[in-house]
């Protein structure tokens, strides 16, 4: 995984799927703009690609589950550490909230150790591609709750599609054509001097 570049069709993979979040996410006036909001987007994402990249290099040589539990925990402490520098406060503990919380927390171990898991067999251009439909799937979803996309929304989520597809593709080189390098070979002249009587 280290060491390797992407193919041509990943490259062209990406940048359809990165012009279509970039669609999807729906810049106002039609501008991009690089502010804090950004900023902080653009450093989680490098954080998710050295995630994947790691995790596509080492998935093979330790045990997923291992690895999910130290993810998961990691998460855990450090979403309850930044609290309260956000300005949020720890709720009340509910019967409610308590079987929310354990809902939660199986559902994400489950998802996340299919995915440690599935990265085995996936390269990490793979595996970021196909991590990019994930807002498709919120879209789809807010779609079925009564959320309308805008049209360039829609047109940013075909084009992440299409990206995924295309990374499937391969390009094929032509092949020169071969040489015979048979020493036993003879010459073509030779043959024709040796139809004539």
């Amino acid at each position: 995984c280290l060491g390797r570049m992407p193919g041509v069709m990943s490259c062209v993979g990406i940048v359809l799927a990165f012009i279509g979040l970039i669609l999807l996410a729906g810049p106002e006036n039609n501008l991009l703009a690089l502010g804090v909001g950004e900023m902080i987007t653009l450093a989680s994402a490098l954080a998710i690609a050295a995630e994947i990249i790691l995790i596509s290099a080492w998935a093979g040589k330790v045990d997923v589950r291992r690895v999910t539990v130290v993810q998961l925990a990691t998460a855990s402490l450090v979403a309850f550490a930044a609290m309260k520098p956000a300005g949020e406060e720890v709720p009340p503990l509910t019967p409610a909230l308590l079987g929310v919380a354990l809902g939660l927390g199986i559902f994400s171990a489950i998802i996340q150790v299919t995915m440690n898991w599935a990265q085995r067999s996936v390269s990490p251009t793979r595996a970021t591609l196909i991590y990019t439909g994930e807002p498709v799937w919120g879209g789809i979803f807010g779609r079925l709750v009564g959320e309308r996309l805008p049209l360039l929304a829609l047109l940013g989520c075909v084009l992440i599609l299409a990206g995924v597809l295309v990374s499937e593709l391969k390009w094929k080189r032509k092949s020169p054509p071969q040489v015979s390098t048979n020493d036993d070979a003879q010459p073509l002249t030779d043959l024709a001097d040796r139809r004539e009587p």
